[in-house]
Order: structure tokens, then C-alpha cells, then sequence
């Protein structure tokens, strides 16, 4: 008997996680040149009766600096109060986005992207983008339960020559071009 209860209650819990919704960073990984923008979509799946939301974001302040949060397509036009949230470079966080419906009535229940983060890279290394404190509420304001999947960005170093190596690479092609011509050596095929 003991067996049969333990085995309704994990089906539960696994019926109850499979019925979750997902709120996720994208791009899910990837990997840029220092001094190159990032932006990236916080996005929500699988879930019915979005009512309301609130979550942060952490990153790493030696490799990026947050700029800006813009309301997502999801709530865009119908949400009553977008809070893009504080951003703290320092720390590498940005609390408080959020956004909320007003009066009666359904919750959205299309999965879409809740907002987007503007970040500037300034170092190189590697930083994971995590999602903290998230509420997803419906229209009763009712918790709705949901995976967070974070992302990961490596910022690397430039991958060609600095500006000024171009200058020096052009005066030494100038330079020998200018040598050949004064020795009648001939540059080139043929």
C-alpha cells in the first residue's frame, strides 16, 4: 500500500513538471568579439493565464554592462505598467523587471518573449546570464510554475588586427613597392 501512495505521488510531481512553463534567455549560448552588443530575449512557453510577471537578471559585471531593458512583444500594448527594472553594473544585476494586465479577465496564454536586454561587452571571459526571483502570476494571482534556463556568452578578444596595425601593414607595402620600383624589380606574377 505504502508503494502504490509513493508511486501517485511521484506521477504527480512528474504530471506537475511536465505541465510547467519555461522562462528562458536566448540566445541559449553563443559567442562575440569585445566591444560588440549583445542582446538577448527573455522569452516564456508553456504556460496559460500570464497574468502578470517579475524576475532579475545576473551577469558578469568584467564582462558586460547592462544598457537597457525594452518591454517584449508578449505584453507590448496590453500590459498597464512595464517596469524595466534598476540596473546595477557594478553589482551585475538588473531586479525588478516586470510587467502586469489590469481589471478582470484572461491572462495571455501564447507563449512569446516578456523583454529584451540590451548589454555592451567590455571584457573578455566567459559569463553566464541567469534569471533570479522570477513570479508568474495568473488572473486569479495565482503562482504559475515554470523552468528558468539561463545562457552562457564567451566575449573573446578582437579577431583581427587593431586600427593602427593597418596604417603600419600600408606604409610597408608603400615602402616596398617604392624599393622595386627604384631597383627596377618587377612585383608580381608574370
Amino acid at each position: 500500500m505504502m508503494k502504490l501512495i509513493r508511486i501517485a505521488c511521484l506521477s504527480v510531481v512528474c504530471c506537475v513538471a511536465a505541465f510547467a512553463g519555461t522562462i528562458s534567455l536566448q540566445p541559449s549560448a553563443t559567442t562575440l568579439a569585445l566591444g560588440n552588443p549583445l542582446t538577448v530575449d527573455v522569452n516564456v512557453s508553456g504556460v496559460s493565464d500570464l497574468y502578470a510577471f517579475q524576475f532579475d537578471i545576473s551577469f558578469n559585471p568584467a564582462v558586460f554592462t547592462a544598457s537597457g531593458v525594452t518591454e517584449g512583444a508578449l505584453f507590448s500594448g496590453i500590459g498597464v505598467f512595464f517596469s524595466p527594472g534598476f540596473i546595477d553594473n557594478t553589482a551585475g544585476t538588473i531586479t525588478f523587471i516586470g510587467d502586469s494586465l489590469s481589471g478582470p479577465g484572461p491572462g495571455v496564454s501564447t507563449n512569446g518573449t516578456l523583454a529584451t536586454i540590451t548589454f555592451n561587452s567590455i571584457g573578455t571571459g566567459s559569463s553566464s546570464i541567469d534569471l533570479a526571483n522570477i513570479i508568474l502570476l495568473d488572473s486569479n494571482l495565482a503562482d504559475i510554475a515554470a523552468t528558468a534556463a539561463g545562457t552562457t556568452v564567451t566575449v573573446a578578444g578582437s579577431s583581427g588586427p587593431e586600427p593602427g596595425s593597418w596604417l603600419l601593414v600600408g606604409g610597408a607595402v608603400v615602402l616596398l613597392f617604392g624599393w622595386a620600383a627604384k631597383k627596377g624589380v618587377r612585383l608580381g606574377g608574370g
